[in-house]
């Protein structure tokens, strides 16, 4: 193992050795051991009085806390995952699987046969807690209307968790992506039954992103898609636990684009009034040199 590039000074040593060849080869092999990051940290006091690498033992102790640290985030978490209960299958009862493989129902939306509509929810990546200190990634569980294991408030993993959980009132089923890319290319695929539920692969929403389930973009989505107003307030104010700061925003956003649109309305009303204002007076100006 190479050695930990520290500066040299003289050498501190409180051994007596006759001859300087032994006295050498003793360093050396002192250095040697030391130089083992898991030896050094387990032996500081001998390695700071009997090593010509380090100059005693506070150093050592700091060098050690740095290596705490740098290794504290070593494994650190990429994906977060939800535990799901499985009812896809009876292969098992709980799967521990991505968000992108859970669908939502978005309650009372049904299409022209009467099956179910979803929302299929993005992944979720690890990343620093926002206005924290901690320096390890973490899963913001809230982001995906779930919420880490354990009491209190719970919002964020642990560093170096990377697992969520749903209460029990949230309704949401897993159902592989990898599924629905298969039976999408089957030929006469058969009905697939999720719960209570005839999924079909056209009822399913997606938000790809973050910023997608933010209550006025997935507002959008889910109004482009077909879904009724009602039923799509009422679905993000489900989602986000009833929140009233959700809930106003929404009711903001919503007063905000119908005053856009009659403002819209009525810009085209005062354009159209010009272009007949016009046009009356044109003509006026045309009859008037007829009759000169």
């Amino acid at each position: 193992m190479s050695k930990i590039n520290t500066p040299v000074n003289s050498i501190v040593s409180n051994r007596k050795v006759s001859d300087n060849d032994s006295s050498e080869i003793v360093d050396n092999y002192i250095d040697e051991l030391c130089s083992n990051p898991e030896f050094l940290c387990k032996n500081i006091e001998m390695c700071g009085k009997n090593t010509s690498i380090y100059t005693n033992a506070e150093n050592i102790k700091q060098i050690c806390n740095d290596i705490k640290e740098a290794n504290t985030c070593e494994n650190d978490i990429k994906e977060c995952v939800v535990l799901a209960t499985n009812s896809f299958d009876d292969s098992q009862k709980f799967v521990s699987t991505s968000f992108v493989n859970i669908i939502v129902p978005i309650k009372n939306a049904l299409d022209k046969n009467g099956n179910q509509k979803f929302l299929r929810l993005p992944p979720l990546s690890g990343s620093k807690k926002k206005n924290s200190n901690e320096i390890c990634n973490v899963c913001a569980c809230m982001n995906r209307f779930a919420r880490s294991p354990g009491s209190g408030v719970n919002d964020y993993t642990s560093p170096g968790q990377n697992q969520c959980v749903y209460p029990d009132s949230f309704e949401y089923y897993y159902y592989p992506l990898y599924i629905q890319d298969i039976s999408t290319k089957v030929k006469d695929a058969p009905p697939i039954t999720i719960g209570k539920y005839t999924v079909i692969n056209s009822n399913i929403i997606f938000a790809n992103t973050e910023d997608d389930l933010t209550a006025t973009n997935l507002y959008d989505i889910l109004i482009g898609n077909g879904i009724d107003q009602n039923l799509t307030i009422n679905f993000i104010n489900t989602i986000n636990g009833n929140d009233k700061q959700i809930s106003k925003e929404i009711q903001l956003y919503i007063l905000d684009k119908k005053q856009r649109i009659v403002l819209a309305q009525k810009q085209i009303k005062n354009y159209n009034n010009l272009i007949v204002f016009f046009t009356t007076f044109i003509i006026f100006l045309i009859i008037i040199l007829i009759l000169k």
